[in-house]
């Protein structure tokens, strides 16, 4: 029940992720999609955590700037041959770097017609192409979302619009069919706006994080009490599955808000990119409130090489 927010107009990114607090996972890191197994010494191309049972990712950044957010439609569960967390890293490691992302997504929906995923929707971002030169034009992104509309669907792509530009965002609905009316869309593409729109010219990037990070907090007035009610909510408090019913059965699994990510891409090229845990659950089974003060951040600079149109 993954939710994220964007403006490319204004480069900033508020996602979270939402998942079995128990499911294993690395911390946001530089990798190459390496197997799981492999020891990693040295530092990839792609910034992202890593979900250590399939080795994907839902989100993820690479040193050129393109991102990657995937998240799943709410759906009865089904097994497929097909890993969609395939579909984040061919993105984040491309074939041809230089290739527009109108390209890029023709050649996507080829090499995918065949392939059945379970439900998701995918939105891909990538710097468009320069003007001159790419050192000094300022950073534009071009942005589409894909999906497959529900398990085993076709695949189709779209262009985003300029609404979805200036502001948009995106959880486990079915585009087109409901999808921007879940109340958590609605909220936090308002207050995304919102928050925009109210900043001072002098505001510091540590207030900016703050309130991107702040809108990934709110929560419906009503707590869900099964995950159909998931969509009404931003924040996820651990919500228990399949509860223990005696001192010998094994901890309840518990479903929250395990990660909140804030992404700032400035038409410099800098960026910031900083991962706080929300709830963890240790190995006995425990649920605590992750602390903020161990937020892991990384600051680069977007490689513009090879973007000249």
């Amino acid at each position: 029940m993954c939710v994220g927010f964007w403006s490319l107009e204004h480069p900033e990114y508020a996602l979270n992720r939402d998942e079995f607090l128990s499911r294993p996972t690395s911390p946001a890191h530089w990798h190459a999609f390496e197997p799981i197994s492999a020891v990693d010494n040295i530092e990839g191309p792609v910034l992202s955590g890593r979900d250590l049972k399939a080795g994907g990712t839902w989100a993820g950044l690479n040193r050129s700037g393109r991102l990657a957010l995937l998240t799943n439609i709410t759906e009865a569960p089904r097994k497929y041959a097909s890993t969609r967390g395939d579909l984040t890293s061919s993105f984040l490691l491309p074939k041809d770097p230089k290739a527009t992302l109108e390209a890029e997504i023709d050649e996507f929906l080829l090499e995918n017609r065949d392939r059945a995923y379970a439900g998701f929707n995918l939105l891909l971002l990538t710097p468009a192409p320069a003007r001159g030169d790419s050192g000094r034009s300022p950073l534009v992104l071009d942005g589409a979302l894909a999906t497959n509309s529900g398990g085993g669907g076709l695949i189709t792509a779209r262009m985003l619009s300029k609404e979805e530009r200036e502001c948009g965002g995106i959880s486990n609905g079915v585009d087109h069919h409901g999808a921007s009316e879940w109340p958590k869309v609605k909220h936090g593409i308002q207050t995304l706006a919102a928050v925009l729109n109210s900043l001072p010219q002098d505001a510091t990037e540590a207030e900016i994080v703050e309130r991107l990070f702040a809108l990934l907090t709110w929560k419906s007035e009503h707590a869900p009490v099964d995950r159909s009610e998931l969509r009404n909510t931003i924040m996820v408090d651990p919500l228990p599955i399949g509860p223990s019913e005696s001192a010998d059965a094994p901890p309840p699994n518990y479903y929250g808000t395990r990660l909140s990510t804030v992404i700032l891409i400035r038409r410099d090229g800098t960026a910031l990119f900083i991962e706080r845990d929300v709830w963890t659950r240790s190995d006995d089974g425990r649920v605590a409130r992750g602390d903020p003060g161990h937020d892991r951040v990384f600051r680069f600079q977007i490689e513009r090489d090879g973007l000249d149109a």
